[in-house]
């Protein structure tokens, strides 16, 4: 009998340490499967620059991508001045600087007006991906690149316009490679490459590649969203949406298993920003409407087989919808924003509205993110709303740090992680 305890008692130790492990972690854009959602507690309620910073450290040039948060490490990316593109990788107790490592230089290849993007955006937006013994790095440009975590030097590097094709689009570059098993994974959506490839961590080898061209006109087919895994069928299916379509995709193979159209919308500028999102197999998608007074889309299907267009049709909304701002699935819930700072609350299984509200933060380029019951809306100029992740949406508090933050904010062991332009923060209760 004492044996089947103690045996037992070390299956219940090994499970709590995953769940721990699991929980300190926060390795990818909006943690492992592109939820946004932190099943921690005690996550941080009020802030300040005098109060509740954990440490705060200044990064050299300029950047928009998110941290990625490993047991001991905070890694991201930035670009300086002289065009050079770097991955850094810093302490996550102390904010110290571990080994910083340059990639050449390169440039966002944007055909949009910069006066529109070069405020807010450059070849460092896409968020890097990390686990305990590598960080892989993307940049606009389409350099991508393996960093051994231990010694900071590369173990391999492509570059993905050279392989694959120019990028003409918009705005630049600004999608998230997703880590999946042993794939690195990369989705390309522009009116030139249009694509989705998964590479062999290990050696950036391809493992599949998806030429992904759907119907769209003008900037439809840009999309700027990063693939997220939602699990639908009982299995995990990468998710990608752009170009006026959302679908799903094998993740092992590669192999479509369902599409669906919807998200066009009826202007020259509309395009795909936000990520897709999910629950129990619905899927939700979202599309821009740039000076359209918030009137883009949210879409959302049932996961299938094929075409789904009509026979996997839940809902649409087309008020207050986000521009860039990917929202929230919290059980039968959907939480979003816009970019002018009103958040909604929608019913999962019909999209109806359960409540609407002015954040009064600014505006918020920011994706949301979740967790202990709360949803952190991270405005640009520093505000930060905690609002109820509820019927009701209760403003919990309103927090405010120095800097200019586009960047979506990362959850790791009851740690919030705020990166601006130039600095980072880590905010803990």
């Amino acid at each position: 009998m004492k044996i089947v305890r103690d045996l037992l008692l070390v299956c219940i130790t090994c499970i709590l340490v995953s769940l721990s492990s699991e929980a300190a972690e926060w390795a990818q854009f909006r943690g492992a499967d592109g939820s946004g959602i932190s099943t921690e507690k005690d996550l941080p309620v009020s802030w300040s620059s005098e109060n509740g910073i954990l440490w705060a450290a200044d990064l050299p040039g300029q950047a928009n991508s998110s941290p990625v948060i490993t047991k001991k490490r905070v890694d991201l990316t930035t670009q300086l001045q002289d065009g050079s593109l770097v991955v850094i990788s810093l302490d996550r107790e102390t904010g110290k600087v571990i080994w910083q490592v340059k990639l050449g230089a390169g440039k966002l290849d944007a055909k949009g007006p910069a006066n529109l993007y070069s405020h807010r955006h450059n070849a460092a937006t896409p968020t890097a991906v990390a686990d305990e013994g590598h960080t892989w790095a993307f940049f606009g440009s389409g350099h991508l690149a393996c960093i051994s975590a231990k010694t900071g030097d590369v173990v391999w590097q492509r570059d993905l316009v050279k392989d694959y094709g120019a990028y003409n689009i918009t705005f630049g570059m600004g999608s998230s490679p997703r880590l999946w098993n042993d794939l690195l994974i990369v989705s390309c959506m522009t009116k030139g490459a249009s694509y989705v490839v998964a590479l062999d961590k290990s050696s950036g080898k391809q493992v599949w590649k998806h030429d992904r061209r759907y119907p769209a006109k003008d900037d439809g087919p840009d999309a700027y969203s990063t693939p997220a895994l939602i699990k639908a069928g009982g299995k995990e299916q990468l998710v990608v949406v752009g170009s006026d379509h959302v679908n799903g995709y094998d993740p092992a193979s590669g192999k479509v298993l369902w599409y669906s159209d919807g998200l066009a919308i009826d202007s020259p500028y509309g395009r795909v920003i936000a990520s897709a999102i999910g629950s129990n197999g619905t899927i939700v998608a979202t599309s821009a409407n740039p000076g359209g007074g918030g009137l883009g889309h949210v879409l959302a299907v049932k996961a299938g087989k094929g075409n789904v267009s009509e026979s996997g049709f839940a809902w649409k909304h087309a008020k207050t919808t986000p521009d860039c701002s990917t929202p929230i699935v919290l059980g039968d819930r959907v939480f979003m924003v816009t970019d002018n700072g009103i958040a909604s609350c929608l019913k999962l299984n019909d999209g109806s509205v359960v409540w609407t509200k002015r954040l009064n933060i600014g505006t918020i380029n920011a994706s949301l993110v979740a967790g202990d019951g709360k949803i952190y809306v991270q405005g640009i100029d520093g505000k930060c709303a905690v609002v109820a992740a509820d019927d009701n949406g209760e403003i919990i508090s309103v927090n405010e740090v120095d800097g200019t933050f586009y960047a979506t904010p990362a959850i790791s062991d009851g740690v919030i992680y705020l990166r601006a332009y130039e600095r980072i923060y880590a905010i803990k209760p």
